[in-house]
Formats: structure tokens, C-alpha cells, sequence
């Protein structure tokens, strides 16, 4: 493995859809995608990944543009990278597997023909209270429980939780250890730890090379910049006593 001296955040948009777009990291996805959703490995290794824009219907229909869908035989996954919570992020992710829902919904002979829907937030924050890694919902009756459907399920991945374990990496488990690649400070970090798996090993390789491509840099310094600017005038408008909606032309 080559050195390098200076990894990039893994939470970036342009660093996360490089990482889960490469042929390289196939076997870290699959695994991780897995252990989250207990879809079969090999059914996640041949998936196909993607980084996928919404057909805009009507003129009052925003654009919409996922981070990560996986097109599989009985699922569609959309896998999202949350970087910094705002109100309405929720809102705005959910309306991607609106889309693709209804993207699905006139293809097969019948109803049960229509594939599961599952969103996958990675969440650099935490925002629920169970005091967790992963938090799972589904729509459920009130008091006894009772799942109304199947095939739409949502997960949150709580990076922070991760962050504040007071953690030994001997004793992290399997998914935790895979976590942990988007949130160490270094590739000393990362290879201090014991990842003796090969999918570890070019998951890392991979990371290495996206933070030596010019290209990435390129796009990951302008992100970085009109993050800025989007926060101070997130910031200037609060002081100046107006609201603005800060996810207006987020994608």
C-alpha cells in the first residue's frame, strides 16, 4: 500500500459516491450492506451501483439525485451519506424512495411483483435516542405492532455513536470494524487496526487512491467551499432575523 499522508472525509458526497461507485470496494459494499440489511452477499456482490438522478415529471417537480442505488432482483436500495443534520434532510431523502417507488410501481404482472424499497442513511450526527449504532424502522400499527407493509423499510447508521464508543478495535464487531473506515482521522489509523480481511485491505487500497486522484480533490475543495458559503448564509440570515430553508437546492 502506498503512503499517504492525507485521507479525505469519507462523509464528503464526492469521496463516499467515488468509494461506493468503484469496482474495487465491491466486496467491502456487499459485506456491509449485509450485515445492515441481511440481504444475501452474493446477491449484493453482483448488484449494480449507481448514482442515479429522479426524472422531473411536471414543472412543480423538484430534481432529485441519490448519492448510491442498488439495483437488485427484489430490492432497491438507496444508500445515503448524511454529512450534516438540517431540518428537512429526513424529508428530502425520503422522497428519493418516493421516487423510486413509484418509479417501480407499474413494472411486474401484479402487485407482489413490486420490489422492496430499502433507504440506507449514514448519518454523521446522531439524531435518535437509542443510544445505538443502527436504528431501524418500518410502519407499524400503534399498539399492537402489526407491520402494515413489507417492502419499505429505512435504517440509520449513527457514525457519532461509533465516534464516541470508547472503542478497542479488538473488540468491535464485524460491522462496526467496516464503520470505522469513514470516520478515523488517518491511514495510520486505519492501519493500525486489525483488518486482516482482504475486502479491508482494498477498501482501504481504494480509499488511498481517491485521495491522491486530482480530479477528486478537485471537486472535493469545491464542495468544501459551497458548503461554507451555504452555511454562512445559513448563518447571516438567522442574525438577520430571516428563516431560510437551507437544503432549497440540495441534491
Amino acid at each position: 500500500m502506498n503512503c499517504t499522508k492525507n485521507i479525505l472525509k469519507r462523509t464528503s458526497d464526492v469521496v463516499f459516491k467515488a468509494f461506493m461507485l468503484s469496482d474495487n470496494t465491491k466486496e467491502y459494499k456487499a459485506k456491509l450492506l449485509n450485515l445492515i440489511t441481511e440481504i444475501p452477499y452474493e446477491e449484493l456482490l453482483n448488484a449494480t451501483y449507481v448514482s442515479k438522478e429522479f426524472p422531473v415529471n411536471n414543472k412543480n417537480d423538484k430534481k432529485y439525485r441519490s448519492d448510491i442505488v442498488v439495483d437488485l432482483d427484489r430490492h432497491i436500495l438507496n444508500c445515503e451519506m448524511n454529512d450534516q443534520y438540517y431540518q428537512g434532510l429526513f424529508i428530502k431523502n425520503n422522497r428519493y424512495i418516493n421516487k423510486i417507488g413509484g418509479d417501480s410501481f407499474d413494472k411486474g404482472e401484479d402487485y407482489l411483483d413490486i420490489v422492496d424499497i430499502i433507504q440506507i442513511n449514514i448519518d454523521n450526527f446522531t439524531k435518535y435516542k437509542g443510544n445505538k449504532l443502527v436504528y431501524e424502522f418500518s410502519m407499524y400499527e400503534k399498539d399492537t405492532r402489526e407491520l402494515e407493509e413489507e417492502g419499505l423499510k429505512s435504517y440509520h447508521i449513527d457514525l457519532d455513536y461509533l465516534r464516541k464508543k470508547c472503542y478497542n478495535i479488538e473488540k468491535l464487531n464485524e460491522l462496526e470494524k467496516m464503520l470505522m473506515l469513514f470516520i478515523v482521522e488517518s491511514f495510520d489509523e486505519l492501519r493500525g487496526g486489525i483488518y486482516m480481511e482482504q475486502y479491508m485491505q482494498d477498501a482501504m487500497e481504494e480509499l488511498e487512491r481517491i485521495s491522491r486522484d486530482e480530479k477528486i480533490i478537485g471537486l472535493y475543495d469545491a464542495e468544501k467551499v459551497d458548503k461554507k458559503i451555504r452555511n454562512t448564509q445559513i448563518k447571516g440570515a438567522r442574525m438577520e432575523g430571516r428563516v431560510e430553508s437551507p437544503n432549497r437546492n440540495c441534491t
